[in-house]
């Protein structure tokens, strides 16, 4: 059996736009998230291992919702799930939000620490030495009219620039990238999470891309 960790965020947890954060969290079913999607489509050859975090950033401290960056994570569970043939990693919505004030450049630059601490932790892959996968997170939707219209004022147009630098943060460390914007957005309900359809997208696609790569 292949192991494969997938590193994101609410995204990758599975958060329900209908969630109004007033009544308990609603999450996704395992077979609707995108991850469950794409376990059914690769099959019991492989093991998918879920590692979505709410509010998750790429290296940013959250001073609001702490313990939320990723750079400090991600070394921790490569080598709790070790050995691992793929990890996939899918980072950075997060960090549009208007607290942190950063650049798309920016963003993907943080996605790239994560990408690079991932490629040097070589003891917590297989014998065939670190895969990854580089995914730029589905852009924002219509976040302006949800009840995070606040917390992401005015960088819709932001989150729809990461792509292109994503890209060129994979290429330049020679691994797999995928455009996850091709296939999914934030829903209209609440413009940051994505609905029912943008996951069966989305685990589609990934499987696909993880085909190729193993």
């Amino acid at each position: 059996m292949k192991n494969i960790m997938i590193f994101g965020d609410s995204n990758t947890w599975g958060w329900d736009p209908s969630n109004d954060l007033v009544d308990v969290i609603k999450r996704w079913p395992d077979d609707v998230r995108w991850p469950g999607v794409m376990q059914d489509i690769i099959g019991n050859e492989y093991k998918v291992i879920q590692e979505g975090l709410n509010g998750r950033t790429t290296v940013w401290d959250d001073p609001i919702e702490e313990y939320r960056c990723g750079k400090d994570h991600i070394i921790p569970l490569l080598d709790t799930h070790a050995p691992l043939d793929l990890v996939i990693i899918m980072i950075g919505t997060n960090d549009c939000k208007v607290r942190y004030s950063v650049s798309a450049e920016d963003i993907a630059n943080g996605a790239g620490l994560i990408l690079d601490r991932t490629l040097a932790q070589v003891g917590a892959f297989g014998p065939n030495g670190p895969k990854v996968l580089f995914v730029a997170p589905p852009p924002l939707g219509p976040v302006e009219k949800g009840i995070f219209s606040t917390m992401f004022k005015g960088n819709r147009e932001k989150s729809e620039e990461m792509a292109a630098y994503y890209k060129n943060v994979a290429e330049s460390r020679g691994v797999a990238f995928f455009d996850g914007g091709t296939v999914a957005k934030g829903s209209d309900i609440d413009g940051l999470h994505l609905s029912a359809e943008s996951h069966k997208a989305l685990g589609k696609a990934m499987a696909k891309e993880v085909k190729k790569i193993l």
